[in-house]
């Protein structure tokens, strides 16, 4: 059985896996208390979910691609976000990250179930969860931003599951960027220079809320 399985595996279920994983790495530093460094390993996670996809186009998709990478997106992207949410929060108002779990749930059986398309129906889960993780990486800078962050989550859960459409990121010109960007977030905070580690969150959040608000922007062109 065992030889069947890996017989099963492609190069890009391989990067999937370490995406799991780096979900499971950062729901043990929530437990170990090292917020920072959970909410890190989640934007690491990011990375290795965008690479299983470029490594999948090129190496081809195996019958386990879609629905491990679901089963690792829920760990990486719903469950450690949730958790890290759900301490920083407290009871009750932890119950705003449950939330955002369970739509993050809904919103992948939904996208297996409604098979693949040009774009996305509802913000992707890995959107969500990073969008959580920067946002919490950069909460110094918010006034009031416990308030603000449940106002977040509720916006965030509720895009997941809605029916407005986003398009797939694929031109290298704004992806690249992004990726350097990200790498560059990791490899500060890991070198122990937190603060500029959060002034790159700061822009990547403000990138991924243009993303999250492009819907608005494309009918506003429309219209015109």
């Amino acid at each position: 059985m065992g030889e069947n399985i890996a017989k099963l595996i492609k190069p890009a279920d391989i990067i999937t896996l370490i995406n799991a994983l780096l979900g499971f790495a950062a729901i043990i530093q929530v437990i170990r208390q090292d917020f920072a460094g959970a909410l890190v390993l989640i934007l690491a996670a990011v990375i290795a979910d965008g690479a299983d996809g470029a490594v999948a186009r090129y190496t081809g998709y195996g019958v386990l691609g879609a629905n491990l990478d679901s089963l690792a997106d829920v760990i990486a992207f719903g469950a450690a976000p949730s958790i890290a949410a759900y301490i920083y929060l407290g009871w009750p108002l932890g119950i705003f990250a449950c939330f955002f779990l369970v739509c993050g749930m809904l919103r992948l059986a939904r996208f297996n179930v409604a098979g693949k398309k040009d774009g996305f129906e509802g913000i992707p889960i890995t959107s969500g969860g990073f969008i959580v993780a920067l946002f919490l990486l950069v909460e110094d800078y918010a006034p009031y931003s416990r308030y603000s962050f449940i106002l977040l989550l509720v916006i965030v859960s509720l895009l997941m599951v809605s029916r407005i459409g986003y398009p797939k990121l694929k031109n290298p010109a704004a992806l690249a960027p992004m990726g350097l960007l990200l790498i560059f977030d990791i490899v500060v905070f890991y070198l122990g220079r937190q603060e500029i580690a959060k002034i790159a969150s700061l822009i990547l959040l403000v990138f991924v809320c243009a993303y999250i608000l492009s819907p608005l922007g494309k009918r506003f062109y429309d219209k015109r």
